[in-house]
């Protein structure tokens, strides 16, 4: 591997999309492959989106799992936040704003199944997204990246899960109150599993590169 400023690079790559000549090593040829995976210093721009992604889809997971505000409600001045572990309030009080924040008293089941697999699906990403980023470090166990992908997809049906029960039964509850909607944290989950589903795809794209790759250059 050798690296070549950016502009000559690509003036090189570009001379033949299907292969060119080695600068630093005369009569060897390089294909469009190789240029592909020297494009993001030895690892491809795919593999580089899809962890980018699984650390983010995790890092708003977290968020949206720990914070009170899958629901708020609002009536007269006062608003109400519910989350998967507190409910808080907030209002005003000699025009000073107070927010009051209680932990969830009674837990009901289909609440510890939410919670179940909302913090499953953050331990199965966190796992994923330390699997990806060892790929660095282990760019010949492909098996690696496999399991990464495997732990993002798990991840991302077990967010599913927890944000369909949960807004299920906020419909059972709430029924057709207008005080009560969706808040962001709960819209921070569905973004995670759809982060995370994309993350997976870029990955997958990226085992299916390398796998060519390597039959072909034997390498």
């Amino acid at each position: 591997m050798f690296a070549l400023p950016l502009t000559a690079f690509q003036s090189t790559c570009t001379v033949n999309s299907e292969n060119f000549l080695n600068p630093e090593s005369t009569g060897k040829l390089y294909t469009s492959e190789d240029c592909y995976i020297m494009a993001c210093g030895g690892n491809s721009c795919f593999y580089g989106f899809g962890l980018s992604l699984l650390i983010l889809g995790f890092v708003i997971d977290v968020i949206g799992v720990a914070s009170p505000y899958w629901i708020l409600g609002e009536a007269g001045g006062e608003k109400a936040y519910v989350g998967l572990w507190q409910i808080c309030s907030s209002g005003s009080i000699d025009t000073h704003s107070v927010t009051e924040c209680i932990d969830v008293a009674e837990v009901p089941d289909w609440l510890k199944a939410v919670r179940g697999f909302g913090i499953l699906g953050i331990i199965l990403l966190l796992i994923a997204v330390l699997c990806a980023f060892f790929r660095i470090c282990l760019k010949e166990r492909a098996w690696v990246l496999v399991l990464a992908i495997v732990l993002s997809f798990m991840a991302a049906i077990c967010n599913v899960i927890s944000v369909s029960v949960f807004g299920e039964k906020f419909h059972e509850i709430v029924k057709d109150s207008s005080i009560f909607t969706f808040h962001f944290a709960f819209v921070f989950c569905i973004l995670s599993t759809i982060i995370t589903g994309i993350a997976g795809i870029f990955l997958i794209v990226e085992v299916a590169k390398r796998s060519s790759y390597t039959s072909i250059n034997g390498r």
